[in-house]
């Protein structure tokens, strides 16, 4: 069946909008997800700082412990040589956990809780290296046996399993997230190739049948302007059958 102009016209613009709307699907899907991936990256940026702050803390409490101990024990000031240290880091990351978690749930009543347990297990450390110094050991057995500085320091670990465990999570469900997203990334990707590249070959295609029969038309009607060229009548009578006959073939020709 022969396409006509009207017809290419009409279906060469409805091919180039679908283009079209595919591309542009791309091009948004493309963005939305570079803003999800961005999204996803700075916050395991903050569950890793999250994740380093607790456990840091956490070290940091542990070391000024230790130095306690090892002072009480044997009375040398060596061993209080990293306690100032530890001190200073725990109050530093205790400090950056109160600015990371406001995004957890539950972080109002953690925070001041968890502060409180460390500002509470420092002074006892504090008051115990007091002691040993002026010779008070009585007092300071007194002061372990009411194990009140090992139920902070259980409790602090509660806190800090809980914190890391939210980190650890929120890092996970990053990485799936992402990885879901390249995968819509890359199904939305094929499709909108396949309809770009069925949109440009039914545009070519139909271009080049349209062609096709333009040419083939144009060689018809040059063919029927040499076959009159080279007609010749020989007599009056004959004119007018010879007259009609180009007529009525070029007619049938273009039925």
């Amino acid at each position: 069946m022969p396409v006509s102009n009207r017809k290419l016209v009409r279906f060469t613009s409805a091919s180039l909008l679908i283009g079209f709307v595919a591309l542009m699907a791309i091009v948004a899907t493309n963005f939305w997800l570079g803003e999800r991936a961005q999204s996803y990256f700075d916050d395991a940026i903050a569950a890793r700082d999250t994740r380093v702050a607790a456990v840091e803390l956490r070290n940091a409490m542990q070391t000024a412990e230790a130095s306690e101990r090892g002072f009480i024990i044997t009375g040398n000031e060596i061993y209080l040589g990293s306690y100032q240290t530890a001190k200073a880091q725990a109050q530093r990351h205790l400090e950056a956990l109160q600015t990371l978690l406001t995004s957890y749930p539950g972080s109002i009543a953690t925070l001041p809780r968890l502060s409180a347990i460390i500002t509470t297990k420092f002074d006892e450390l504090d008051q115990a290296i007091e002691l040993k110094r002026d010779q008070r050991d009585a007092e300071i057995l007194a002061i372990f046996r009411t194990n009140k500085g090992k139920a902070l320091t259980d409790e602090a670990n509660v806190f800090f399993s809980g914190i890391i465990g939210q980190a650890d999570d929120r890092l996970t469900s990053g990485v799936a997230e992402q990885r879901a997203n390249s995968g819509w990334l890359r199904l939305v990707s094929a499709i909108g190739g396949l309809v770009i590249v069925a949109v440009v070959g039914g545009a070519a295609h139909g271009a080049a049948r349209y062609t096709r029969e333009l040419r083939e038309t144009r060689d018809e009607v040059n063919a029927l302007r040499t076959w009159q060229r080279r007609a010749i009548v020989p007599k009056c009578c004959c004119q007018r059958s010879t007259t009609a006959l180009p007529t009525a073939w070029l007619l049938s020709r273009l039925s």
